[in-house]
């Protein structure tokens, strides 16, 4: 009878899980109140994010409308007023370039190589004058860019197998002690 009483302990097996693709995934499929806790945790966080990333933006495009400024103001035609013009164009040039960047490490964009995929944008032109980038075209035309690399995430796992002849941890302590 005091059998009966006494639990049974069964080892839980647990199954192979897939990892998800990415953090954001992984994040969608938590319980409301864990992706709250992680809202509230971050919010900080990306507000300063975004006024750093706007303060950037205002500074250069007020730098850029004071060399045009300068260059409206040089003698016309001189080497100083092209100096200016070239000066801010490369401003633009440098501003639209880092906000590429950004935009593709955004995860539902997944650039895996950003600075190619910034050669191959110029190149197909798929961006307008104001710098917003046409992702699709991009996904279309180079779709290697744009593949998610996932790495196994089984801790001690190596190059996914196991290393020929040596067994687990207990048959090592089986071998150490001399016991085979």
């Amino acid at each position: 009878m005091a059998e009966d009483t006494v639990p049974q302990v069964v080892p839980q097996v647990q199954e192979a899980q897939t990892p998800p693709a990415s953090f954001d995934e992984w994040l969608k499929g938590q319980d409301e109140p864990v992706r709250k806790l992680y809202e509230t945790h971050t919010a900080g966080l990306r507000s300063a994010l975004q006024s750093e990333r706007e303060a950037r933006k205002t500074e250069t495009g007020q730098l850029a409308k004071q060399l045009r400024e300068a260059a409206a103001k040089a003698e016309a035609g001189s080497e100083h007023q092209k100096q200016l013009q070239e000066t801010a164009a490369k401003l633009d040039a440098t501003e639209r370039r880092a906000e590429f960047y950004e935009e593709s490490v955004r995860p539902e964009i997944g650039c895996s190589n950003p600075k190619l995929a910034w050669l191959a944008a110029q190149e197909i032109g798929a961006m307008d004058q104001k710098g917003r980038t046409n992702w699709e075209a991009l996904k279309q035309i180079f779709p290697e860019l744009f593949k998610v690399k996932i790495t196994p995430g089984n801790a001690g796992s190596g190059a996914g197998t196991p290393p020929p002849g040596k067994g687990d941890m207990n048959a090592f302590i089986r071998r150490s002690t001399g016991r085979t």
